[in-house]
Parts: structure tokens; sequence; C-alpha cells
């Protein structure tokens, strides 16, 4: 059955604000009837690494939260710590990244919690019994949390080709532990020219699978695979072996993202926001030139469908070309789009419903 995809053109009178757009598209997924005051409320974004500029503007959030506010939840902005070593592998860190980058209380006015604690070790396990995945390794704070409002900026990602609503749910709500199930089905590793033997990875782990020889060495056989050593080493010589495919990751995040909605009993609405559509993740710590101009705003109750929506709109933004494609033509995306209508996420068909 089709799902509601509604779609507001970034085409503005200049005397109207195209936040005010974003609202409109909201009360259209009736978000009043989704959440009762009081209720804690993640606005889940992404706030960019550090230098990059292609991530969503942090003025795009402010008619979320405003709604939000307006009918007494508690809302509060939130994202999870990454797997990789940069600016964002720590809470510390992270939440430095996100008030640099505009992220902050004195421009939206509500508290940022990174979701998944310190160093990404405050995960729950949440059973969901899919072909791939028996449990999923959920940030605490997300599955704590009384509903979401899930605000995505697509565009170009090298593991699936694209990244939006799917991937911000996945990827973007799973705790460091997660990360690695999705992205690799191996176990970090020493790169010894970089590692000064200072032993700080030694101590931290907690399964004592770190050895200190004349550099620091992680026995496999012991690791568990928490990925805790790659946050805590100063110089970045603890790496991951991204060894899954991606027909394998593009699965896996289709049933991590399934994990995340239903841990929230689907009290989720979901944002794709379509303006400086890159050709890399907001992760990188720079960006080239968008791919297309400015396309719009979308929302819906179907991660699936809002996801299929955008990635059409920026094909035929391109003069039916895809521009993704060009970039990643050994990578399949409808993998995930097909796995996620298989195990019940979403639809891939959908009402495109458009809004002045």
């Amino acid at each position: 059955m089709p799902s509601d995809v509604y779609f507001c053109s970034m085409e503005n009178k200049r005397y109207k604000s195209p936040l005010e757009k974003i609202k409109k598209l909201l009360n259209k997924c009736e978000i009043k009837k989704r959440f009762q005051k009081n209720e804690l409320i993640a606005v889940k974004g992404h706030f960019g690494e550090y230098g990059n500029t292609a991530f969503i503007r942090p003025i795009f959030l402010r008619p979320v939260i405003e709604i939000l506010k307006e009918m007494g939840t508690k809302p509060f902005l939130t994202d999870t710590n990454t797997l990789y070593a940069g600016m964002r592998a720590n809470s510390v860190d992270h939440l430095h990244c996100s008030t640099v980058n505009g992220f902050n209380y004195s421009t939206l006015q509500i508290p940022t919690i990174i979701a998944d604690g310190l160093r990404g070790e405050n995960s729950v396990d949440f059973e969901v019994n899919l072909p791939l995945c028996k449990k999923v390794k959920l940030a605490s704070d997300i599955i704590h949390s009384d509903g979401m409002v899930c605000v995505s900026h697509f565009k170009a990602h090298e593991i699936s080709r694209i990244g939006g609503a799917i991937k911000n749910l996945s990827m973007g709500c799973a705790s460091r532990q997660g990360k690695l199930d999705m992205h690799s089905n191996a176990r970090p590793f020493v790169k010894e020219k970089n590692c000064t033997s200072c032993k700080k990875c030694v101590s931290s782990c907690q399964v004592a699978a770190i050895e200190a020889r004349e550099k620091a060495f992680i026995r496999s056989d012991i690791c568990v695979g928490c990925a805790r050593c790659v946050s805590i080493c100063p110089v970045g010589a603890i790496r991951i072996d991204w060894n899954a495919s991606s027909d394998s990751v593009q699965k896996k995040m289709a049933e991590y993202a399934y994990g995340t909605v239903t841990a929230l009993k689907h009290r989720v609405v979901f944002v794709n926001i379509l303006t400086a559509i890159s050709d890399g993740c907001d992760c990188y710590p720079g960006n080239s030139a968008p791919v297309t101009g400015d396309i719009g705003f979308l929302a819906s109750l179907d991660p699936v469908a809002i996801d299929r929506a955008s990635y059409d709109l920026v094909i035929k933004n391109c003069g039916g070309e895809d521009p993704f494609g060009k970039v990643y033509p050994h990578i399949d995306s409808q993998i995930q789009f097909d796995h996620a209508k298989a195990i019940g996420l979403g639809s891939v068909e959908y009402n495109f419903i458009t809004l002045e």
C-alpha cells in the first residue's frame, strides 16, 4: 500500500519564510496527535563533522522545535558518537563540534544530549528477530525517549549510495557496538607505524584483549568488538577493517532502522531536507560542491517512502540522471529499499503530495 509523502519546494516568495513550509509539512503528518504534553521527544539530526559545510542548517530544525514546544512536549537535540576517530567520537568533542557548527542553545533553545553516552557505550539490546540481526544495539537515550522527529539531510553515501531517513535511523541511532555490527564483521586492529605505545588502549580495554608489546596488539580471539579503543587512542592508530560488503551493510541498516522505529512504538515523524545535496556523507571533514540545486523539504510517517521519494526528486532534478550513481556506480541502493520493504519497515510506493 502506498504511503503519503508530503513535499514543499524551496521556490518561495521573498516575504514568506521557507521555515513555515516545514511546519506545514509536519501538520499534514498530524504531529500534534503523535506526541503528548511533557513527553521527552528526540529531535534526531546530524551535527556535521568539523570542517564540513553541507550538513543541515540549524535553523531548519527551528520549526520542528517550535511546534514541539507549542504542544507542551520537552524536545531535545540528539545524535550518537561515531565509530571512527574524529571530532564526534566521544561526547565531549561531539558537543564541542555541534556547538561550533551552530547546534547550540542560543540558536535552538533546547538542550543537546549525545544519546549513547561519553564514549558510545550506553547501549540497549533490542530484540528484532530479523534475517541478519536477532538483536540490534541502540543508543540508550534514543530507546528511552517517548518519540522522535527524525530530520535527515538527503545526500550520497559511500556504502549505500544514498543516505537519508533509513541511515539516520540505523547508523545514527545505534551505539558504537551497533555501528560496528552494521559496518564490519571484523575487529579493530592497530596500525603499528602510528602507534606511540602510550598504552592508553591497554588500560581501557574491559576484556583485556590488548597487549602492551613493542606496539599495542589486539587479540582477535578475546576482543568483543566494542570499539572503545578506537575512541581512546589519541593518535588514531586503532582502525576498523571495513570488510563488510555494501549489500550486507544496507540490509543491516534496514534492520537497525526497523529496530529503532519498533522500539519507539512507531512514534516517529520523518523530515528529509534536500538542500546542499552533496556527493558524500556529512561525516567527512569537508565537502565538494552540491550535485544539484536545492530542492526542498519532505515529510512522512514512512522512512522508506520518504527516502525513495527523495531519491526520485534528486534524479528528476538532474534531468533523469543519477548523480550518486556516477560517484558510486558499484553500489546498488535498491538493496536497502527491497530489504526494508521485505521486513516491513515501510513501502517503496508512495503518494506524492505537493503543498504550496
